[in-house]
């Protein structure tokens, strides 16, 4: 008992279904009594019906006895119709007395009908029955017969009428009690649903009405909202989750506050810190020396760490030390001390050497080496190592007043600016070394194209002159007056091909169209030799990178310088073009010369030489057709494949 009182407090269907089965059974209760109520009026209705009728028959029997004559019997019509009326009579009152669930017929149970109708039987059974058998059995009336059960029947229908009269107030009484019980059914109803609505109120529209509101609250953005606890059924474990659910979001919420905010300082450290590497990277990478570029590094990320200075050494492999190449915020003492430290003597040294980073607390970790930058007033100091995936060049210092923490992101971007600054001093250097090569590249063209020209003029010239020392001490003033035209000849030859070199070697060649380049130089060729050009140019294609024009020309001045000085010529043709591939050919009508034997004295025509290396630097096919008094035709093809973008 105590366990279902308990569960009829604590679940919501156990009330549910308690307060349903309560109405069900009430109404039940009631309906079932109305009904039982109209099944007894309608067995009350036959009842009287049927009462009603004993006196009919009563009447009836009482009627053809009263109109036979005194001195007969009763004719056989007569008797057949009270034999009738006596076994309907007795019927009904066998019904009355039991009752009839068919039709159905039902005499109420109280007593006084009870007495009233076995009265009535008696009186039936005494006065009626036994004399009805002798007049059905041929007995003679006499006189006062008649008037015996005129007075008989009189007494018999007083007897049915007051059963009658009590079954109508019975009935009336019933009736009485079924609309009193109809009425209450209608009361009950209603009292019975506004209970409903209440409790139903109470227990599960209130509940769920407070739970809304607090989502509602909670969709607002309101999570201190919190729902009271009433009882202990299932809203009552709702409501307590609910509000479990308001911590547990709150507590959510304000942790969420405070992450976002952490995130959002987070990422503008991080955009702060892409801002620092993008402007670093911008600036490092523009054409500077090494000074500039690491002064300007230094300039960057010195404030943006809140650092009081910092230095950029460079590892020189070759004496096994690191020297200073810019310093900020650092005295000058102190600088004069790092200006070349063997690897590994100090802190710095070493952390060069070992190409980590590293951060030291001057305080905490106190040697002799940190006496300067104690005395600077330094008391952390911050290595980072310059180098990239294969090579390190060095180290740059950050050199704090205050107590400094090296957090993780930023010993990431450090270490970044560190590698972005050794790609810079890595291309730097990279692109000084292409320019010496280049440098000892056209040295070599140079000495070349004055081997070609001015050394052999010279050579030239230098037999001449011992040859005319020869005749003046022989006095041979023929041979004198012979050598004297060859020696001027051969002073004009050189001084032609030095000021042609001297004008190749001064000519600028810039981002002008390639037909107007190409022109410039046959202008040139055609003033010094006065040797008539024709030249046709097709620039349909897409321009040609800066090496690929100069390379170009270069070879072009080689040609018509040739041909100036061997061909012999009258006519020059020049076509250049530019399509999907480059093609230059060159064509003079000269002398022309046998391939083969050029081929076997090549270091006396190095002109050919030049060329080809030219051609090759830019990856063209250089080929040279040419027939002994056929001129020479020279040819330049750049494939598209081969061509560099503009």
């Amino acid at each position: 008992m105590a366990t279902l009182i308990d569960t009829l407090k604590t679940r919501l269907t156990a009330k549910i279904t308690t307060m349903l089965l309560v109405a069900l059974v009430f109404a039940l209760s009631a309906i079932g009594y109305t009904l039982w109520l109209s099944w007894q009026l309608e067995g009350a209705a036959a009842a009287i019906n049927d009462s009603g009728s004993l006196r009919m028959r009563a009447w009836k029997i009482a009627a053809i006895i009263n109109h036979t004559p005194a001195g007969q019997a009763l004719n056989i019509q007569d008797k057949k119709v009270i034999q009738q009326a006596r076994i309907a009579f007795e019927q009904t009152l066998a019904e009355l007395h039991s009752g009839d669930p068919q039709r159905p017929l039902f005499l109420p149970r109280q007593t006084a009908i009870q007495q009233q109708l076995l009265q009535l039987e008696h009186n039936w059974q005494q006065n009626f029955a036994t004399q009805l058998d002798q007049l059905l059995a041929g007995q003679i009336f006499v006189a006062h017969t008649a008037s015996d059960w005129q007075r008989q029947t009189i007494d018999l229908v007083d007897s049915i009428h007051q059963t009658v009269n009590l079954i109508e107030e019975e009935y009336a009484r019933q009736t009485f009690w079924l609309r009193s019980s109809q009425m209450m059914l209608i009361l009950m109803a209603l009292i019975g649903t506004l209970v409903m609505v209440i409790l139903l109120h109470l227990m599960i529209v209130r509940p769920v009405t407070n739970l809304h509101q607090g989502l509602q609250q909670m969709t607002n953005g309101d999570f201190n909202v919190r729902l009271p606890i009433e009882g202990q059924d299932e809203f009552a474990q709702l409501t307590a989750g609910f509000n479990a659910m308001a911590n547990e979001l709150q507590q959510l919420y304000v942790d969420l506050e405070q992450r976002v905010a952490e995130k959002t300082e987070r990422l503008a450290q991080k955009n702060r810190h892409l801002s620092v590497l993008y402007d670093i990277s911008q600036h490092i990478n523009r054409h500077q020396s090494l000074e500039e570029l690491c002064r300007s590094f230094l300039q960057r990320i010195v404030p943006e760490f809140d650092a009081a200075g910092g230095t950029v050494r460079l590892i020189d492999k070759n004496a096994d030390r690191v020297y200073l190449v810019v310093d900020e915020g650092i005295p000058p003492s102190l600088s004069q001390q790092m200006q070349c430290q063997t690897l590994g003597s100090c802190f710095c040294s070493t952390a060069a050497k070992l190409g980590k980073t590293a951060i030291n607390n001057l305080d905490s970790h106190f040697s002799p080496h940190f006496s300067h930058c104690l005395a600077a007033g330094f008391k952390v100091v911050l290595a980072i190592p310059i180098q990239t995936a294969d090579k390190n060049y060095g180290i740059f210092n950050l050199h704090f007043s205050h107590h400094r923490d090296l957090e993780d992101d930023e010993k990431l971007l450090m270490e970044t600016l560190g590698q972005q600054l050794g790609v810079a001093i890595g291309s730097q250097r990279l692109t000084s070394h292409e320019k010496e090569l280049a440098i000892i590249e056209e040295r070599n063209l140079v000495a070349q194209g004055l081997h070609d020209s001015i050394v052999q003029s010279l050579s030239f010239l230098n037999i001449q002159l011992q040859l005319l020392q020869n005749a003046v001490k022989n006095q041979q003033i023929s041979q004198i007056e012979a050598i004297i035209p060859l020696l001027k000849t051969g002073v004009q030859q050189g001084y032609e091909d030095l000021r042609e070199l001297m004008g190749n070697f001064r000519t600028r060649y810039d981002d002008s169209q390639l037909e107007a380049a190409i022109a410039a130089v046959i202008r040139r060729f055609t003033e010094q030799s006065q040797i008539p050009v024709t030249l046709t140019v097709d620039n349909s294609g897409q321009p040609l990178a800066n090496n690929e024009r100069l390379q170009i020309l270069f070879i072009l001045q080689e040609a018509l310088s040739n041909i100036r000085k061997h061909a012999q010529c009258t006519q020059v043709k020049v076509r250049a073009l530019n399509r999907a591939n480059f093609d230059l050919t060159i064509e003079d009508n000269g002398i022309g010369f046998d391939p083969q034997q050029v081929q076997s004295t090549a270091q006396k025509h190095i002109g050919l030489n030049i060329m080809q290396e030219r051609a090759s630097r830019i990856h063209a096919q250089f080929d040279i057709h040419s027939q002994l008094n056929q001129g020479t035709t020279i040819k330049l093809h750049l494939s598209q494949e081969q061509r560099q973008k503009a």
